[in-house]
């Protein structure tokens, strides 16, 4: 697969981070020289010191044939332009970064696949370590209709012992919720559980519900 990545600041040199280990061919344009440098130096792809809202520059950078591209540059309006410049490539998938809400309709107008709203994402996260401490957020699905989540079940907790059927039959358990997997952080292992697997203290549970059924389905999980 062949990445473009507009801008290397933060957000782009922890993509290429992740993406480097899946060994996709990754190509980043940045604007500065030093930036640039330290990414080849760190990571050893290739970079494209320039404007990524140029054509000259995104020709030099291979977009052609760019199977995604991803915009993280921290104007609005900069990834706004690349993102319809990259359309005019007929790169079929395009993900940005936006910073501005304002910019909503004119990211979908151009044919952005993915937005990523940063101030909301980071907003929700926070909001959500306050109101709900003993549980972590992994991914919000459908729109919001469905959220994953993991809660760590105590050691003396009431569920210690019963296998995944066991729980799933109980009736303070709702039907929606389903346990995905589990993750041992002493054994460093995670599985996918079966009905006959047995829940054991200070596991961490992987699980799939819907965001009014959380407390519900959390406060019968991890009860001691």
């Amino acid at each position: 697969m062949y990445i473009v990545i507009a801008g290397g600041g933060a957000l782009g040199s922890e993509l290429v981070r992740n993406l480097v280990q899946s060994k996709y061919e990754l190509v980043v344009v940045e604007k500065e020289r030093e930036i640039c440098d330290e990414l080849y130096a760190n990571f050893g792809i290739d970079t494209i010191h320039g404007d990524a809202t140029k054509i000259s520059v995104l020709n030099a950078a291979g977009i052609e044939k760019a199977d995604v591209v991803i915009a993280t540059m921290r104007n609005d309006a900069a990834n706004l332009a690349f993102s319809v410049l990259a359309k005019s490539y007929a790169v079929s998938n395009i993900i940005v970064r936006m910073n501005n809400k304002s910019y909503l309709e004119a990211y979908r107008t151009v044919g952005v696949n993915k937005i990523l709203n940063v101030i909301d994402t980071l907003v929700d996260d926070i909001v959500y370590m306050v109101e709900k401490p003993d549980i972590q957020r992994v991914a919000c699905l459908g729109d919001g209709a469905v959220e994953v989540i993991i809660a760590r079940v105590p050691e003396n907790g009431k569920i210690v012992g019963k296998t995944v059927s066991e729980i799933a039959s109980s009736r303070r358990l709702p039907e929606e919720s389903i346990i995905a997997g589990l993750y041992d952080e002493n054994t460093k292992e995670f599985k996918v559980p079966r009905g006959n697997t047995k829940i054991h203290g200070s596991v961490d549970l992987f699980i799939i519900t819907k965001p009014e059924l959380i407390k519900k389905t959390v406060k019968y999980l991890i009860q001691i």
